[in-house]
């Protein structure tokens, strides 16, 4: 079904394959298939339950999709973003919760809450107060102040104050002050500041990175 525009004040249920040029869901939108769509807004309730394809998506509500997700441009998740597949796409931007099996993006910037068996990305920002679930694989990564993460992989990471890591593999890392790192992995050049927590340091010869990154 071919759609120009749709805007969704109640509750709509279409059967897809549906492709659009725009969709505004105010109330709550059901699309069981597949999904394509040129820009895609939430401020209620949506369910894909196949494949979403699009360029830009901003949720400010929900949004749950059944099999993979590729946004092109940008995906802004103010709210919650559900995707039982994998999400690739250019950059996402997180203040709400977003929960996906696997991310491969180019930047990847969460200041909520963010979980994955593995994202991927040019660039990550975990934001203050964040957490992240799961491996981060990216080119430069920096962990704000307080912010969480279990396991990062990078060629240059960054945490800041008060930031706390499981585990960091990596080319160059900055450890500032009051950070606490469990393990610590690095090839190059490991700048720990003396009031940082860091239990354990070994050099290695290279890290596995998904990106070429130098």
């Amino acid at each position: 079904m071919g759609i120009e525009e749709l805007r969704v004040g109640g509750s709509v249920k279409l059967r897809g394959p549906i492709k659009a040029s725009r969709i505004d869901v105010g109330g709550s939108l059901q699309v069981d298939g597949d999904l394509e769509v040129e820009a895609l807004k939430i401020g209620g309730a949506a369910s894909v339950t196949g494949n979403l394809r699009a360029a830009e998506v901003v949720v400010g509500g929900s949004i749950k999709v059944g099999g993979d997700a590729d946004v092109k441009k940008l995906l802004k998740v103010g709210g919650s973003a559900r995707v039982e597949g994998g999400l690739v796409g250019g950059e996402v931007v997180v203040g709400g919760s977003i929960k996906a099996k696997a991310i491969k993006v180019d930047v990847f910037k969460v200041g909520g809450e963010a979980e994955a068996e593995k994202i991927v990305a040019r660039e990550v920002v975990v934001g203050k107060k964040s957490r992240v679930r799961g491996e981060i694989n990216a080119c430069k990564v920096t962990v704000e102040k307080d912010a969480e993460v279990d396991k990062v992989v990078g060629y240059e990471v960054v945490l800041r104050k008060g930031s706390e890591a499981n585990r960091v593999e990596a080319y160059k890392v900055f450890v500032e002050e009051d950070a606490e790192v469990r393990e610590l992995v690095y090839v190059e050049s490991a700048e720990v500041d003396e009031e940082a927590d860091v239990k354990k340091v070994s050099r290695v010869e290279s890290v596995n990175l998904e990106l070429k990154c130098a």
